[in-house]
């Protein structure tokens, strides 16, 4: 068969943008971003926010995220959005690419490694640690985790020193997810034999660590002073615990550990199955990684639950776990384009799909109610498409993994997150943003656990008393950790020149309303 290159990059485009604005989508000021861009706000007008408890403790001193996002903002005149949206969508293109180069280091043709690309760009859940393979929200992790996957792709098509440029990036974004990968790297370029130019990728590290302390040296605002050797203080601990449980490898891993063994085990029997066909980097990172992700749950207990070491909240090492579910979604689409026999390929292919349709796959092995069995009927319908577009050249897979784009969330019913912007939200906003003093504090008191204050502080750049999405933070400072659950433990009483509450609820003497929400200046 006479396969095209330019089919398969079409192809992969065409799966990163349909990935991007379709299925598994794209979310901003859903959850971390909500976090980030007060902070951001701040960086570039100090005057703003210096009364909101989350934008006054930043925690940005080891990622160039934050320098990317300001500078490009202050060179275009752009806000936040579109240039975090556009790194977004680059980045998480070259994963994609990551995951082809890994897939033709394999000796796999264009099809079969677009189609390895595209069942990783549909995306996964990895259930206890809170952690997605392809994430929504542009944040550090977001960046980061696609980045270092195109490098692991170039390293396993010999292409050292992109490679090592690619890892700089990534290490530079967010250097707790791209450990794992990192470390495998490392290690793979130290071994001694066939020493062909890896050495020049040890430069490229060398460099990030000495730009990640520069950067954190000169970190601009309020920097985070880090000790890495403290314990957590009893009575953060508990917070966390009841705020930030996922931390926690003990509060979820007796629910989730056959979920996890599962996928490692079907990673390991696809590493095998692809036997020779594996070489190089390629079968030194898809044969470690399951092991070395199940390996991060056990650091993270003895660390975290047992030892109860300060840095742990922080680095969340469980979260190295995705690299368990990408190794079981990459190697097994890798055994299926190594396969002869179309069954096979079903076989193989269902995996990868059931982690994208069903957050916890293993429960499609005895579908117990309608919905399982509609979810298992979608992932057996895409595996025979997937394994029959693998005889034909690059753009079926592509056209496959796009129907699958659309078939997910219409006839699988998955919906990755739920539609919380509105135009009133943005209408309060602007209108607080215009109209209101730049020191203004306002106060939600009846928006319990609901994300729309965290939108409000990022939209309007004015400080929210306190919210539930803030309280993220207790893994961070222990004194922002306290003042916070002070703060969450007064409502509905709570602080600021204004309340806002849900329409209706103000009574006659609201300075704004519109259909969703009023606000009333307090007078306390």
């Amino acid at each position: 068969m006479n396969e095209r290159p330019l089919a398969a990059l079409l192809a992969l485009i065409g799966i990163g943008l349909f990935g991007f604005f379709v299925f598994p989508g794209h979310t901003y000021l859903h959850q971390d971003s909500q976090i980030y861009l007060p902070m951001m706000e701040r960086l570039v007008d100090g005057r703003v926010l210096g009364n909101d408890l989350i934008a006054t403790h930043p925690h940005l001193s080891f990622t160039v995220y934050d320098e990317i996002a300001v500078g490009v903002r202050k060179l275009t005149g752009l806000d936040f959005q579109p240039v975090l949206v556009a790194q977004q969508i680059v980045t998480r293109l070259l994963g994609l690419l990551g995951v082809f180069l890994l897939a033709q280091s394999a000796g796999l043709g264009y099809s079969a490694s677009t189609l390895a690309a595209g069942l990783y760009g549909l995306g996964a859940t990895v259930i206890g640690p809170s952690v997605l393979t392809v994430e929504y929200e542009p944040t550090p992790r977001t960046f980061a985790l696609p980045m270092m996957i195109f490098a692991a792709g170039l390293a396993a098509t010999r292409l050292w020193p992109l490679a090592g440029a690619a890892a700089f990036a990534g290490f530079l974004y967010h250097p707790p997810t791209v450990l794992p990968v990192l470390l495998l790297l490392l290690v793979y370029v130290l071994l001694p034999w066939h020493l062909d130019g890896r050495w020049r990728f040890l430069g490229w590290i060398l460099g990030a660590v000495a730009v990640m302390l520069v950067a954190a040296k000169f970190q601009a605002g309020i920097r985070l002073e880090q000790d890495f050797f403290s314990q957590v203080s009893p009575d953060v601990e508990k917070l966390q615990r009841m705020r930030a449980s996922y931390v926690f490898v003990g509060s979820w891993f007796g629910q989730y550990w056959l979920h996890h063994l599962f996928l490692a085990g079907v990673g390991m029997a696809a590493w095998w199955r692809a036997g020779e066909r594996l070489e190089g980097f390629g079968q030194f990172l898809l044969g470690l990684l399951p092991v070395l992700g199940l390996l991060s749950l056990l650091i993270s207990w003895v660390a975290m639950d047992w030892l109860g070491w300060g840095l742990m909240p922080q680095l969340q090492p469980a979260r190295a776990v995705l690299w368990t579910t990408f190794a079981a979604v990459v190697t097994s689409a890798i055994a299926a384009g190594a396969a002869e026999g179309i069954g096979e390929r079903v076989v193989w292919l269902l995996v990868p799909l059931a982690v994208a349709v069903h957050t916890r796959p293993v429960e499609l092995l005895w579908p117990s109610n309608e919905a399982l069995l509609q979810h298992l009927g979608l992932v057996v319908l895409l595996a025979m498409l997937g394994a029959f577009s693998l005889r034909m050249g690059a753009w079926a897979p592509g056209l496959v993994v796009i129907g699958a784009m659309f078939l997910i969330p219409n006839l699988g019913g998955v919906r990755n997150y739920p539609q919380i912007h509105s135009a009133e939200l943005d209408e309060l906003s602007q209108w607080a943003r215009r109209e209101t003093p730049i020191g203004a504090v306002f106060h939600f008191p009846d928006a319990g656990k609901e994300l729309y204050p965290g939108i409000f502080r990022a939209r309007a750049a004015r400080a929210v008393w306190v919210d539930w999405k803030g309280g993220g933070q207790v893994n961070f400072m222990e004194p922002l950790a306290r003042e916070w659950w002070r703060r969450w433990s007064a409502l509905p009483a709570g602080s600021g020149e204004f309340e806002v509450r849900k329409a209706g609820r103000c009574g006659s003497g609201a300075v704004f309303a519109n259909a969703k929400f009023c606000v009333g200046r307090k007078t306390n």
